[in-house]
């Protein structure tokens, strides 16, 4: 569900070109394309997770749009020319804890191959003075990922918290920031109300995107 709020949700308009960072199945660059006629790149470190990429953007009308690349953000920005208007990513949680004794998981799970600090700083040389890197992290890791963002020059602009389910704490945070001074929006979503069933405004958020 992250994947799908934040492809959802990131801001995305005809023309651009996008940069997926760890794209998993794809889901988040499906939505994008799906948004806007758009260009967007995919990469991830896992085998498995770009194969089943490639089929997803293969089987979906948007495939002229979308191309994936098995690779690290560090190496692709280490041998990228091009600029992007957006950098977008679902990416790995936790930092803190033992690791996952499955190396899949656990690679996918902990900030290991892809700590904030890299993600933010790549993120920052790759985009066009004018472009937005957009990003879910656990509401917990809120403040230390700004603080970390705003040491290289990013400003937040956007957010949104997130509820799991209404009265209880939040659990998730979407962020978006800029490297240009813009005025700030926060935004607050609650996934389900108290009885279990999801809320309206979730309904009306992804009404669109799912069957």
């Amino acid at each position: 569900m992250d994947a799908t709020i934040l492809g959802i949700w990131a801001s995305v308009y005809e023309g651009m070109n996008a940069l997926d960072v760890g794209c998993g199945s794809g889901v988040i660059s499906l939505l994008l394309a799906s948004r806007a006629k758009c260009r967007i790149t995919a990469i991830d470190i896992d085998k498995p997770s770009i194969v089943e990429c490639a089929e997803n953007f293969a089987q979906s009308k948007y495939h002229e749009q979308l191309s994936v690349e098995h690779n690290s953000l560090q190496n692709f920005c280490e041998n990228q020319k091009d600029k992007f208007d957006l950098v977008v990513s679902n990416p790995p949680f936790f930092t803190f804890g033992k690791a996952s004794a499955n190396p899949r998981l656990g690679q996918a799970r902990h900030t290991i191959s892809l700590t904030y600090n890299d993600l933010i700083n790549y993120s920052f040389g790759i985009l066009k003075p004018n472009g937005v890197f957009s990003i879910v992290i656990p509401y917990s890791n809120r403040n230390i990922f700004v603080e970390q963002s705003k040491q290289v020059g990013f400003y937040l602009h956007r957010q949104m918290i997130v509820f799991p389910k209404r009265g209880m704490p939040p659990n998730r945070i979407y962020l978006c920031f800029s490297k240009d001074f813009r005025l700030f929006q926060e935004e607050r979503l609650s996934i389900r109300e108290e009885n279990g069933e999801f809320t309206v405004e979730f309904k009306l958020l992804v009404n669109d995107f799912y069957l």
